[in-house]
């Protein structure tokens, strides 16, 4: 059994909504519950000194929901600590000092004290419960509870990732290492979430998340405020700087309420699927936009939070609507991609199959974990997206239509890994400075995602499309 000291992954993981490839094998479960163990005992949540993000854990428990045999889950594994840094011990008289407000607000956002706040939430989880501390640390509406709500949604949502797998798998360590990792990112991001909050109150205004895309795409003085020179401080920098009044009521036109809550946590996946899969270049390799990326393989595991009945009701709605505003602000981020709807309708796979075949690709694919949580995302919105028939705000309603986009991610992945990996590593590295630090798999995954894909200096590395492989638009 998991506990607050151990992680141990069962066979008997309860339905959630989020797509699971079952039966679970007996073998696979232990080897992902050592090999995890393993990852934790020895290694930070950030890779490098960069900010980066260990992924092993949402790789292997992605893997393992797509049906990983043991030894696929160990490949994924030593694949991924190349890039890992060592863990320290907690300072335990600072652990002690963060039950104190004033320390533990002044230590927030300071990754040197992730140890510290992880053994101070084990703690916690040991003396109050997994689901108490969470609610305590997360959802109380206190002032250290909406300052790390702010964080919550930082660092392009790794934590509402991280806190889905603790949750979906009934792992009390994963839940602290969640929460630990919300303590040290900034809260820049969520600041703007806050703002959009307050703006959304004064007006009873609610519109579909893709009507609200196609109104920023539509904007120009929105569009004219984001630079690709902006980078990764685009909201601070273009949106909130010249257009912060249009820019916050757009947001604040995203609204949920407890009646419309499953329905809106389907569309807010199946939205962001339909704008990362159809911003694209024609000219270009098909290609999916990192930012846009973490919007999906963030919401396919809302529906875990949903699933929980620990949380309130009103606490759900809240963190769906910050959760599709955040799919906005990641839209804008990556400059407001034009979207090109023949790219999905005239496509055709390399490799025709159904979904087993997919899960097969995906579990033997050599990268950080990205696209296995692609593609669970993807088979995810394909069993939510049935049970809201004829809603027009699902922009991809078929069955046939995801498998397709499945499709696109697996040969796209598969073409540059084959082809053009180790070239447009090398661009991005005699570009950027920071990559040439990094291991050759960092560098591939810079290369891999395009970043700011609305902007066409962002698709520099990406090779050209064959003329036959262009949509016709």
């Amino acid at each position: 059994m998991a506990t607050y000291e151990n992680i141990k992954i069962s066979t008997e993981i309860p339905s959630t909504g989020v797509f699971q490839s079952r039966p679970f094998n007996t073998l696979a479960a232990s080897k992902v519950s050592d090999l995890l163990q393993i990852n934790h005992d020895n290694y930070h949540i950030y890779s490098h000194n960069f900010g980066l993000h260990n992924h092993i854990l949402h790789h292997l428990l992605a893997l393992y929901s797509l049906g990983a045999t043991p030894q696929q889950l160990d490949d994924a594994y030593n694949f991924g600590i190349d890039s890992q840094r060592p863990t320290r011990p907690a300072n335990t008289r600072l652990v002690s000092d963060l039950v104190n407000p004033i320390v533990f607000k002044a230590c927030l956002g300071k990754e040197k004290y992730y140890e510290d706040f992880f053994l101070l939430f084990q703690k916690e989880i040991a003396a109050k419960g997994m689901h108490e501390t969470i609610n305590q640390y997360l959802f109380k509406g206190d002032e250290i509870a909406e300052e790390m709500l702010k964080r919550f949604f930082s660092g392009f949502l790794h934590s509402p990732i991280h806190l889905g797998y603790a949750i979906e798998f009934c792992q009390p360590l994963v839940a602290a290492e969640a929460l630990a990792l919300t303590a040290i990112h900034d809260a820049e991001f969520g600041e703007t979430l806050a703002m959009a909050e307050a703006v959304a109150k004064q007006s009873p205004e609610s519109k579909g998340l893709v009507e609200l895309q196609e109104i920023i795409y539509a904007n120009s003085k929105l569009r004219s405020a984001m630079k690709y020179e902006n980078g990764i401080f685009q909201i601070r920098d273009g949106l909130l700087e010249n257009a912060k009044v249009d820019f916050l009521h757009i947001l604040g036109s995203w609204k949920v309420n407890p009646d419309n809550l499953n329905e809106k946590t389907a569309e807010s996946l199946n939205s962001t699927i339909y704008w990362t899969t159809l911003a694209q270049r024609p000219d270009k390799q098909i290609r999916f936009d990192f930012f846009l990326m973490h919007s999906i393989t963030a919401g396919s595991l809302w529906p875990v939070l949903n699933s929980v009945s620990w949380i309130s009701p009103e606490t759900k709605c809240r963190l769906l609507e910050w959760k599709g505003r955040s799919d906005l602000m990641l839209y804008c981020q990556s400059g407001a991609p034009q979207l090109h709807p023949n790219e999905l309708f005239s496509y055709r796979p390399h490799f025709p199959s159904g979904w087993p075949e997919i899960f097969r690709r995906a579990c033997v694919y050599r990268d950080d974990g990205h696209l296995a949580k692609f593609i669970r995302a993807i088979a995810t919105s394909n069993e939510n997206v049935r049970h809201f028939p004829g809603n027009p705000r699902f922009k991809i309603r078929s069955e046939e239509e995801l498998l397709t986009i499945s499709h696109m991610v697996m040969d796209s992945a598969e073409d540059f890994n084959q082809n053009s990996a180790n070239d447009e590593a090398s661009m991005i590295c005699a570009k950027y400075g920071y990559p040439r630090l990094m291991s050759h798999e960092v560098q591939r995954v810079t290369a891999r995602w395009p970043r700011h894909v609305g902007f066409a200096q962002s698709w520099f590395h990406v090779p050209a499309r064959k003329p036959h492989l262009s949509a016709q638009l």
